[in-house]
């Protein structure tokens, strides 16, 4: 996935020149959203669907529940809490305030604190979705569609990744981000399921959902970056943040 990313990204840029190409982004951002409609509208409407795919994967994942299993992931469960997301990126956007990237950081806190924080709580209240009672682990009363743990870890891991393997220049290292992100995110959707908190189309349309935040920002990043900056300027910051301008990324992935 990481590879055709960068080599769709590649192309844009021969067909394009030197501009800023934020095309590739938004429509990739479009296909996730579409994704987490198609889910949404089947849990509003509650299909059938949903409910044969929930039973199914909760089947699976809650065949070998065991004391000691539960209390690791219980804990581990938290690295996609909002209230961590949070803190995380307050304490990034201040790490990014001090380089100088003050673009990046609001943008990044922007992000987070609109699309994974506010949206996702509105968003709970359109679908308004009880809990799965089917073994529940821990106790939840709010609501289930979509998952906010999944929706949080998705945007902000997700979104850091994205930076990073636009900054970064060898191959290998962009695989290992992409991958190792993947995974995380893969393992906080699968603790909420075992921990019978949420139902697997919770999860995965918060995802989703997620990836398509991720998607739109960085590519609006790209439209608003240079305005953005100056701007910044205009009330005396000095600002550094990367601009991803396409002739520089594209030098980064020759290399």
């Amino acid at each position: 996935m990481v590879t055709y990313y960068l080599a769709c990204r590649k192309k844009v840029y021969e067909m394009k020149g030197k501009r800023q190409v934020t095309s590739l982004h938004i429509l990739i951002g479009f296909i996730f959203l579409m994704m987490f409609s198609i889910i949404g509208w089947g849990v509003y409407t509650e299909n059938n669907w949903i409910e044969t795919f929930d039973l199914w994967v909760i089947d699976v994942i809650q065949s070998n529940i065991t004391g000691a299993k539960t209390a690791v992931i219980s804990v581990l469960t938290e690295v996609g809490n909002i209230r961590l997301v949070v803190v995380l990126t307050i304490f990034l956007c201040i790490i990014l305030f001090w380089k100088k990237w003050y673009a990046m950081g609001l943008w990044l806190g922007g992000t987070v604190l609109f699309c994974a924080a506010i949206l996702t709580k509105g968003l709970k209240k359109i679908f308004d979705r009880e809990r799965p009672d089917i073994l529940p682990l821990l106790e939840k009363t709010t609501e289930s569609f979509p998952s906010g743990h999944a929706t949080a870890s998705t945007i902000f891991y997700g979104f850091l990744a994205l930076i990073l393997i636009l900054l970064m220049k060898k191959l290998w290292n962009r695989l290992i981000v992409g991958f190792v992100t993947l995974v995380l995110i893969g393992f906080i959707l699968i603790t909420r399921i075992y921990l019978g908190v949420h139902y697997p189309t919770d999860v995965l349309a918060g995802s989703l959902y997620g990836f398509a935040v991720v998607f739109f920002s960085v590519g609006l990043y790209l439209i608003m970056v240079e305005p953005l900056q100056r701007g910044l300027r205009r009330l005396g910051f000095k600002d550094q943040s990367e601009t991803f301008r396409e002739d520089v990324v594209i030098k980064r992935y020759s290399s």
